[in-house]
Parts: structure tokens; C-alpha cells; sequence
């Protein structure tokens, strides 16, 4: 009797050379998303990237909207991570700033899943320890009732607005990092016959996407600050 040859892994279809389950579709996501800032993944891309035939994706996710989801409830969970270690502030405000500014900066180094964070809700772990991250921090400064879920409302839509904004910028402009200048069009355009915008020309000029979203979120938390101590 003839003994069979044994198979070498090299001779095995794509999609049995990796043993794929739902982190490492989602490893290898962010991985894409980092690394290739200006394309966004498909099955096919994904496929390629961990070496499996792009139709096992399907066994762990129904479409490319779930997998979506989950890679940005993996972005809110990394923000988180960045404010809760040991060395995070203890205080509520440098505490929210700082998971706050974490958001955007994800959303920045993973562009083309952080643009799609204002319009996606993921339904995921990652985004209810985020909610009730802020949440708590709002009940820290003093907040009760509805003002907490008021407060909550404007964060959040202002950060994942601007930050989905800033994201979309580096998809269209890969080394723009968030500082691309906010104001651009007034560096060569007459500004003869408006006289505020003459007299704060430079500081317009030197506005960025991240100085701005600096501004918003100040706004905010002086505003969370008064409202608190009420």
C-alpha cells in the first residue's frame, strides 16, 4: 500500500493556512487602516492582508458594516485604554480631556475607520464603557439628571463630528495629521471692507483642525465647570 505524501502547508487552499476569527480580521482592519490611510478595506483587501480567501470573513462577520462597527468600537476601547491607565489624571476634567483628545487622535491614525464614527453607532462593549466613561466624569463635576445626558449630547456630537471631520481630511490628505490649516482661503483672498477678519487675519490663519477642536472642547468643559458648581 502506497503511504500518502504528507501536505505541506504551503499546498493548502488560502483560507486553511489561517486560523481567522473575529480580533484578527479586526487586527489586521486597523492594520490597513494605519497603514493605508487614503484606501478604505474591502473582503478582498482584508483577504489579502491575512492570507485567507476573502469569503471566510463571512463566518465571523455578516458584511462589511459589521466588521465596521466592530473595528470602531476597537478605536473607542484604545481611547479608553489611554485614560484610565495608572498614570491617567484622576480629576474629571484632565480625565475627559484626555480620553476626549485619545478619540480624535484614533480617528486620525485609523482614517478610514474613524470617518465613518458620527454616523455609526457599533453596538459594542468598547462604546458603552466609553459612554459611561463620560458619563461618570460629568457626574464627578457636579452634574445630575438631565444636565449629565445635555452635556453628554454635546460631546459627543462634537467630537465625533469634528473628529470624523479631521479623519476625512487625512483620507483626502495622508500627511496632514489634523493640522492642516482651518482657514486656508483667506491667505489669498481680499479681505478689504471686513475689518474683524483684517485685524485677526494671522490667528485665523493659524487656526488647524486640532486647535480648533482644542477651542470646542474648551467651550464645553468651562461651560460643564460653571454649570457643576451650581
Amino acid at each position: 500500500m502506497a503511504i500518502p505524501s504528507p501536505v505541506l502547508a504551503d499546498e493548502l487552499p488560502p483560507e486553511r493556512r489561517v486560523r481567522l476569527d473575529a480580533d484578527t480580521i479586526i487586527d489586521a482592519v486597523l492594520e490597513l487602516a494605519r497603514d493605508e490611510p487614503q484606501s478604505r478595506f474591502t473582503f478582498k483587501s482584508l483577504g489579502e492582508a491575512l492570507g485567507a480567501n476573502p469569503t471566510a470573513m463571512y463566518r465571523h462577520f455578516r458584511n462589511r458594516d459589521a466588521i465596521l462597527q466592530a473595528a470602531l468600537d476597537r478605536l473607542f476601547t484604545m481611547a479608553l485604554e489611554e485614560a484610565t491607565t495608572a498614570q491617567a489624571p484622576k480629576e474629571w476634567r484632565p480625565r475627559l480631556e484626555c480620553y476626549l483628545n485619545a478619540v480624535v487622535d484614533v480617528f486620525i491614525k485609523y482614517p478610514s475607520i474613524g470617518c465613518d464614527s458620527f454616523a455609526t453607532d457599533t453596538f459594542g462593549q468598547g462604546e458603552l464603557h466609553a459612554i459611561e466613561f463620560v458619563l461618570l466624569c460629568l457626574k464627578d463635576a457636579g452634574l445630575s439628571g438631565e444636565r449629565i445626558v445635555h452635556y453628554y449630547g454635546a460631546l459627543e456630537s462634537f467630537t465625533l463630528g469634528h473628529g470624523s471631520g479631521l479623519a476625512q481630511e487625512v483620507l483626502a490628505k495622508p500627511n496632514s495629521n489634523g493640522h492642516e490649516p482651518w482657514l486656508e482661503a483667506i491667505a489669498v483672498a481680499s479681505v478689504t471692507g471686513f475689518p474683524l477678519i483684517q485685524e485677526h487675519r494671522q490667528r485665523l490663519l493659524d487656526l488647524d483642525g486640532i486647535s480648533v477642536f482644542q477651542a470646542g472642547l474648551g467651550a464645553i468643559l468651562d461651560s460643564v465647570e460653571r454649570d457643576g458648581t451650581r
